[in-house]
């Protein structure tokens, strides 16, 4: 007598992903106003972006932002960003990143984000120089 086979085959629903589709046409959204403000944020001279945007989760992006052509820190550029009301995951003495989420979009973070950038960059005093 054959031995029953212990072979489970789940249902077929299971196994189709389920796609939320609302939540995917937000995050387009979200990247459509990050590619924006990374095309006006790469205007700024010694400014770039680097690579492309990072999805953090299914709501928001970020974007890294170097600054080390400027002579500023980028930590010093961070806090007044900050305080302009920008969301920032984290930040160096030469890169910071800038998340960017649906709320900020509807807001229009992403249309106001190079000219804070900017404004950030004149109010914060050159690095010193490494003897």
């Amino acid at each position: 007598m054959a031995a029953p086979s212990l072979i489970f085959f789940p249902p077929s629903e299971l196994l189709t992903p389920v796609r939320d589709f609302a939540a995917e046409a937000e995050l387009e959204r979200v990247r459509a106003a990050a590619t924006i403000a990374r095309d006006r944020i790469a205007e700024i001279s010694g400014v770039r972006v680097l690579g492309p945007e990072v999805k953090s989760d299914t709501s928001t992006v970020r974007l890294a932002i170097d600054l080390r052509d400027t002579g500023k820190d980028a930590w010093k550029v961070a806090c007044e960003m900050a305080d302009r009301g920008f969301k920032l995951d984290t930040a160096s003495n030469r890169v910071i990143v800038v998340r960017l989420s649906a709320d900020d979009v509807k807001q229009a973070a992403h249309h106001r984000l190079a000219s804070a950038l900017q404004i950030a960059l004149w109010a914060t005093p050159a690095a010193a120089a490494a003897e």
